[in-house]
């Protein structure tokens, strides 16, 4: 019996020592457990332009200004020049940095610029800058047009010639001869040609002969008369002889469609609409 309770004693001891064993086994973790967490993803922001701006409030042209800019969650940036109102010259820069831009000695009433800025998950953003610029020269006359003049005035000599339906205007400085129509409603109202009269070539055709009190035009006026068909049925006969005298010519500075302006004799302005589309004789306030 004594030898049955000594077994009995240590088959009990055995089974605790197991079952310890087991319990470590289990609880201990072991070398390749992995822990899964959940991700957290953080949501896609679109792209900012937080600043775009010039270091000058106004230019003059030919001026180099510096241009910054700083944006936000954009990856691709594009720095671009507007010329007419369309994108033209074009950057690729950084999110945000800044860049030196000369200005044409040419260019005229402002510069304009646009930055856009995108990245992979939103469509881009843009915003546009325009820097004043200052206006080099003044017009010959006022009140004057709201936009600065392409170049100073040109002085020159020049001709005037009164027609039956119309008027012809010569410029010396630029060779040209400017024909106004006063039927300008189907068609254009005035038109401009290269003055081709030389010195010794014949100054009328002996062969036209105007009713009484009429003129046939002589010269540089008289070559466009006879050899623009068109002139010549549209603007009929003069009405006396050319008279010389001096003008200034002066345009807008527009990107298209620009008007020019001539000194009549009479001290008024020859006022030249867009596209050869019209015209008409303004009474200024001065003219210089």
């Amino acid at each position: 019996m004594k030898r049955i309770g000594i077994l009995l004693t240590c088959l009990v001891l055995a089974t605790a020592v197991l079952s310890t064993v087991v319990w470590a086994e289990t609880a201990v973790p072991r070398s390749d457990t992995f822990l899964y967490l959940p991700l957290v993803s953080k949501p896609a922001q679109p792209p900012q332009i937080l600043s775009f701006t010039a270091n000058v409030p106004i230019a003059d042209p030919g001026e180099t200004i510096t241009l910054s800019w700083a944006t936000s969650h954009a990856t691709t940036v594009t720095l671009y020049h507007l010329f007419g109102g369309a994108l033209s010259a074009f950057w690729d820069v950084a999110p945000t940095g800044s860049m030196t831009y000369t200005i044409s000695s040419g260019s005229r009433n402002s510069e304009n610029f646009a930055l856009f800025a995108s990245n992979a998950d939103f469509p881009y953003t843009s915003t546009s800058l325009l820097v004043p610029l200052t206006c080099p020269f003044t017009w010959f006359f006022g009140p004057a047009p709201d936009v600065c003049p392409q170049e100073a005035a040109l002085l020159s000599a020049s001709a005037e010639q009164q027609f039956e339906h119309g008027v012809m205007i010569w410029v010396g400085a630029e060779d040209r001869i400017y024909v106004l129509f006063d039927d300008t409603m189907y068609t254009d109202g005035w038109n401009v040609y290269e003055d081709n009269w030389q010195e010794g070539d014949p100054i009328d055709d002996p062969s036209i002969v105007p009713p009484p009190g009429f003129y046939q035009p002589q010269r540089g006026f008289g070559l466009v008369w006879r050899e623009q068909l068109q002139v010549r049925a549209r603007l009929g006969w003069a009405l006396a002889p050319e008279m010389g005298g001096s003008t200034a010519v002066q345009r807008t500075s527009y990107y298209k469609y620009n008007h020019t302006y001539l000194k009549a004799l009479d001290n008024n302005v020859w006022h030249l609409l867009p596209e050869r589309s019209d015209w008409e004789k303004l009474i200024p306030d001065f003219v210089q």
